[in-house]
């Protein structure tokens, strides 16, 4: 398997956070945050739309309140398709 190294940097106190986190895991540093990351991408990928807005998104101010609303969009109109986050994020 081919690796890669890589340097990050971090206040001590987080790193020692982290490491005695990992340490409780039985995992090492590095182990610990591959594996975290991989976990959160897998999570995170399989969000459905709703659930990654809910997760990434801050409510709008009352000024793209009042946009949207002009736009007259009937939400209880449930007729569409539910689109995934691929689909959204195509070209």
């Amino acid at each position: 398997m081919n690796t890669v190294r890589k340097n990050i940097t971090m206040p001590i106190d987080t790193y020692e956070i982290i490491n005695n986190y990992a340490k409780k895991c039985g995992m090492s540093f590095s182990e610990f945050l591959r594996e975290t990351a991989l976990k959160t991408i897998a999570k995170n990928e399989n969000l459905n739309l709703l659930e990654y807005l809910n997760s990434n998104v801050s409510f709008m101010d009352s000024q793209e309140q009042e946009e949207t609303e002009a736009l007259n969009i009937d939400f209880d109109d449930l007729n569409g398709k539910e689109l995934t986050l691929d689909e959204l994020l195509q070209d």
